[in-house]
């Protein structure tokens, strides 16, 4: 009686441990779909200044150069 009591609680830890890691995988996808977001509200907000930051540090550069190697 002991032999079937304890092969019934093994099948219902294996069960519950299957359920959890799907718990888990939807916990990872929902922070992925969170941190990609976040990312995409940084960019729509910050686009344009820091699109001029690399403009403006290309043309210091490019006119560097040209002074720096005589073109």
């Amino acid at each position: 009686m002991t032999k079937l009591r304890d092969a019934a609680g093994n099948q219902k830890r294996r069960a519950l441990f299957r359920s959890q890691s799907g718990q888990g995988m939807t916990e990872y996808i929902l922070i992925v779909v969170l941190i990609a977001v976040a990312a995409i509200v940084v960019v729509r907000t910050f686009g344009d200044k820091i699109k001029g930051l690399f403009q403006k540090s290309a043309e210091t550069i490019e006119s560097g150069t040209k002074g720096a190697f005589g073109k």
